[in-house]
């Protein structure tokens, strides 16, 4: 059985703050590893190799992560740490993270290499949306051509070369006529549209943005479901609001992130900069950059700590993972590879933390988390965690 190391000496000889003493303990361990420990010595030679393989293209890609590496990390949280296995204790030491492994049978590995398999063909999302015109009829934008796509009273509505919806106003008297749009992600789904006034809106999976063609009002107001980031232009004489459910935000100009999914606990607002005026009920608050409003029946919690690499991974097409648990983690892959996540009993509340490209299929995203010890079984579009 080979030498077993702390975590933070190998961080040490990585950052050439080892003692003498010290790298030659860390030599000795490293002259140590070609013993195969008990959890993994039952394995096939072809399964052994797969194992190496991984273990060896994650110590690559943390030491080119200037490459921007598809999966840069992942590990969890326990009260109890297991074995490590192999070099697992030096496969993520750049964020300190101690990957365990454990293997019940031979069996059970040739069943889980077989749900691999099956989640191969599942693909991540992408610019998938759907526009729906005043008169009700519908554009496939995924579908639809560069170019106009619609003219709606003096507006015309245009899909750029980047991909994204925008609106151009045509000169001449606006139209007294006030009409609406609305833009829908499904599962798996993304967009961006620049709205009439210039502001921007990127909407992640499952969401809806409802506006007019032109705001002509004293105000600018926006609907939405699911998850939106706003860019929206300064214009003081006519502030913009975004209404969802019983929650309103009011701004004049500035940068924020809604996230309100119906099957989340709390809505959460995260302002970037500028600042918002939030009001749900007889609740508001007033928020300043950094901070983040979640609001839910009781009232609005301002958490002044937020994590906005965590909060904009989706808009930078990641997945970061930081202390999540499992459960806010499977509504996450749901909606960005469309599949119905159900749990196998009781889900634990071990905690996660890792990066990952969204750009990945879902195979090599599974293949990361069963690394952790995370079992699972995949049926078509069906993912059982049994954790």
């Amino acid at each position: 059985m080979g030498r077993s190391i702390a975590v933070s000496l190998l961080k040490k000889y990585l950052s050439g703050d080892c003692t003498v003493s010290e790298i030659e303990q860390v030599d000795q361990w490293f002259d140590s590893m070609d013993e195969v420990p008990e959890d993994i010595a039952g394995l096939s030679d072809e399964q052994r190799k797969l194992v190496e393989d991984r273990i060896f293209e994650c110590i690559l890609l943390n030491i080119e992560a200037k490459n921007e590496p598809k999966i840069i990390s992942i590990h969890k949280k326990s009260a109890r740490v297991n074995k490590l296995l192999w070099a697992a204790a030096s496969l993520l030491l750049v964020l300190g993270a101690v990957l365990t492994w454990r293997y019940h049978s031979q069996q059970r590995q040739q069943d889980q290499i077989v749900e691999l398999n099956q989640a191969v063909h599942i693909k991540p999302g992408g610019n998938r949306a759907v526009l729906t015109l005043d008169d009700g009829s519908s554009v496939v934008l995924t579908d639809a051509k560069i170019g106009a796509l619609a003219n709606q009273q003096n507006v015309s509505v245009v899909k750029t070369a980047e991909g994204e919806l925008s609106y151009k106003i045509h000169a001449g008297a606006a139209s007294s006529k006030i009409t609406y749009n609305k833009i829908t992600t499904p599962l798996g789904g993304k967009y961006s549209v620049v709205l009439p006034d210039g502001s921007k809106a990127w909407l992640n999976a499952k969401s809806s943005l409802r506006f007019p063609t032109a705001f002509t009002g004293a105000e600018r107001i926006v609907q939405m479901t699911g998850e939106v980031y706003f860019e929206v232009a300064r214009n003081p004489k006519q502030p913009f609001k975004v209404q969802s459910g019983g929650t309103e935000i009011k701004v004049l100009g500035t940068h924020f992130n809604v996230m309100a999914y119906g099957d989340e606990a709390e809505q959460k607002t995260t302002l970037l900069e500028g600042s918002i005026h939030l009001s749900s009920g007889k609740f508001s608050q007033l928020l300043k950059p950094g901070e983040q409003a979640l609001v839910n029946p009781s009232g609005i919690k301002v958490n002044t700590n937020c994590d906005m690499e965590a909060v904009m991974a989706w808009r930078n097409d990641l997945f970061i993972f930081k202390d999540m648990e499992i459960k806010e983690i499977a509504r996450q892959l749901a909606r960005w590879y469309d599949v119905q996540v159900v749990f196998k009993g009781t889900p634990s509340k071990i905690s996660y933390t890792g990066t990952i490209s969204k750009d990945v299929e879902l195979s090599e995203l599974l293949s990361m988390l069963q690394f952790t010890g995370l079992k699972y079984e995949l049926n078509g579009h069906l993912l059982t965690i049994i954790d």
